[in-house]
């Protein structure tokens, strides 16, 4: 079971293997439902609220049109294929430490699912002030699928699963001293500049 986890950043959403029929896509975020060109399952867990920004007319009445299943925190009557998200069964089997995303609910459902591949499309977190959070919940689920012995990937156009600095030992490695070295270069740039 192939199932690929697509979310909406720019740098690979649409590289997913959306033509390929061995695959099983599963996508979120209104931000990602007028570029995908298929979905076998969709996860919108937000507060229902209709109207606000993330909830546009037009994302409400595609979810309403869904053939497939769509997962929710509750279900919902206005999308008629809605299914309510085993919320408690998952972080009585996860804890409830990491599910600090879209994505990471969708991973513990790929990992319960029986998935043997699990790929990661459309997802970064790169900005620390947006995703410093919810970045280590793919984290985890992603140790967890490796510890199991599923497969995990993403495009090289993703940098979510290369690992930040080593806390301490890394200040003292050419990498990081080249980093620093050249930070400071650009802020005496910037500095000049202005």
């Amino acid at each position: 079971l192939k199932i690929c986890l697509v979310g909406s950043a720019p740098s690979s959403v649409r590289l997913a293997p959306y033509a390929d029929p061995t695959w099983q896509i599963w996508g979120c975020s209104p931000g990602l439902y007028g570029i995908a060109p298929r979905a076998d399952l969709w996860f919108e867990l937000h507060r229902w609220e209709p109207g606000q920004p993330w909830f546009s007319p037009e994302y409400c009445q595609w979810l309403a049109s869904r053939k497939h299943p769509v997962m929710m925190a509750e279900k919902r009557a206005e999308v008629p294929t809605s299914e309510a998200m085993p919320v408690d069964e998952l972080v009585a089997k996860y804890g409830p430490y990491f599910f600090t995303s879209s994505l990471a609910w969708m991973f513990a459902c790929a990992l319960e699912a029986g998935a043997t591949k699990i790929a990661l499309y459309g997802v970064d977190m790169a900005a620390n002030d947006e995703y410093g959070d919810q970045r280590s919940g793919l984290h985890y689920f992603g140790m967890l699928a490796a510890a199991r012995g599923v497969e995990v990937g993403v495009p090289p156009e993703s940098d979510l699963f290369r690992p930040r600095p080593l806390y301490g030992v890394d200040e003292v490695r050419h990498h990081s001293i080249k980093l620093l070295a050249r930070k400071r270069e650009l802020m005496q740039r910037l500095q000049d500049c202005q």
